[in-house]
């Protein structure tokens, strides 16, 4: 697959040339023109960091960029989540980027993360505000509640989104002895699945040495969440998957893939070179390595 930029001034697409260094993404499809997929990416530039939008054909071989936004609100990005082919929400997952501020706010859990919101007058606002460190973000397959990942508390809330953008709280799920991080919906079934790890020191341990090696294997966890009828009640929680970091060190994301009766859960990592496949729905889980 190519980047490629918009067509130049005789009709021909030039090569995507722009600082391209990704975090979070994702992918939005509607029945407006089944054939094109939006890609939005939170991109770290050097010039500032920003959400580059890029669409996609189907059939095609290369994804165009369509612009880049960028606001001061929008200073430490983590994830997106698309709401249309041209507005966002994306989460800042702390006030301060580096120093010594940034490590107290992340060991005391301080809520000084939030959520931004991209309109359709192309305008950046304050979508939701005072969440501690603010992490993966995804939403419910009619688009109708936002989930954000708050790592330090450690809880997935869920939100209603109103008509100026801003979220409203309707309820969370805080967890014991798990720290989540990225979370992704089953489209099929509007759960909601969550990979986050069970030893956070471990963790930055191995993220910290893994380039020069390391001995560490921070364990990781799977969570499916299921909303109550009522969302004030929150959700049913439920484990999927437990692993001692030796399958995937650093898991840092789960999703389902259903193609016809099979059902798999892929796993990825921030750190790592390849992905593990899980066989889902049978008593023992299964998994290999790609």
């Amino acid at each position: 697959m190519e980047f490629e930029e918009a067509m130049d001034g005789k009709g021909q697409l030039v090569p995507f040339k722009d600082d391209f260094r990704i975090h979070g993404f994702d992918l939005y499809w509607d029945d407006v023109d089944p054939m094109e997929l939006t890609f939005m990416f939170v991109n770290h530039q050097r010039s500032g960091n920003g959400i580059s939008i890029f669409k996609h054909k189907i059939g095609s071989n290369y994804i165009q960029h369509v612009k880049t936004v960028k606001s001061p609100l929008l200073y430490l990005p983590n994830d997106v989540v698309a709401t249309s082919r041209t507005t966002f929400y994306a989460t800042n997952e702390l006030k301060y980027a580096r120093g010594i501020l940034r490590k107290f706010e992340v060991l005391l859990g301080m809520p000084w993360g939030h959520v931004v919101h991209y309109g359709y007058t192309g305008v950046f606002t304050k979508a939701y505000d005072g969440i501690a460190y603010a992490n993966g973000i995804a939403k419910s397959p009619d688009g109708s509640i936002i989930y954000v990942a708050a790592s330090s508390e450690p809880s997935v809330n869920m939100f209603r989104p109103k008509s100026d953008g801003t979220l409203e709280l309707i309820s969370k799920n805080v967890f014991r002895g798990f720290v989540p991080d990225n979370i992704s919906v089953d489209g099929a079934t509007g759960h909601v699945l969550v990979a986050g790890f069970l030893n956070t020191f471990e963790m930055f341990r191995y993220n910290h040495e893994v380039l020069h090696g390391t001995s560490a294997r921070p364990a990781a966890s799977i969570r499916r969440l299921i909303p109550a009828k009522n969302l004030r009640k929150g959700f049913i929680e439920e484990g999927v998957l437990n692993h001692d970091g030796r399958l995937l060190p650093s898991t840092t994301v789960a999703v389902v893939q259903r193609r016809g009766n099979t059902k798999r859960i892929l796993l990825g990592s921030v750190m790592a070179d390849h992905i593990a496949i899980c066989n889902a729905g049978s008593r023992r889980t299964k998994a290999s390595l790609v």
